[in-house]
């Protein structure tokens, strides 16, 4: 788990030709910013009885580091990228916080809960 957020961050520094240090920081904003971090590592821990379900709680782990590294490959200052969208996204990134407070105050959090911050999130990463 922890390898595979250094191997995407590390590929996309190579491939971006980025400072990995930048990149890896800017990750690490992006997900404290929008709970992305919490949703990523609640979804890796959970352990469904049904198969089906571990393929999408998997699918969700993967998808939470996967749509901020899609995220910061649009920019070569990946931290300044990160604060000014988040300054200009304020309002939405408050209503998604709240989304994802609600899926932390829930014990145990579901599936479908994890399943629809990955959904919204996608969408607010969208806009940018």
């Amino acid at each position: 788990y922890d390898l595979d957020g250094s191997i995407g961050i590390a590929k996309l520094a190579v491939d971006a030709d980025i400072d990995a240090s930048q990149i890896t920081r800017a990750f690490g904003v992006l997900g404290a910013a929008l709970g992305l971090d919490w949703a990523q590592g609640t979804a890796a821990r959970m352990d469904p009885s049904d198969p089906w379900e571990r393929l999408l709680v998997a699918g969700m782990a993967r998808d939470f580091q996967q749509m901020r590294l899609d995220y910061l490959a649009d920019s070569d200052e990946p931290l300044s990228h990160v604060d000014q969208w988040a300054q200009q996204n304020a309002a939405r990134i408050t209503l998604f916080r709240r989304l994802v407070e609600r899926a932390q105050n829930m014990v145990p959090p579901s599936i479908s809960m994890l399943a629809q911050i990955a959904s919204q999130a996608r969408i607010l990463l969208a806009r940018s």
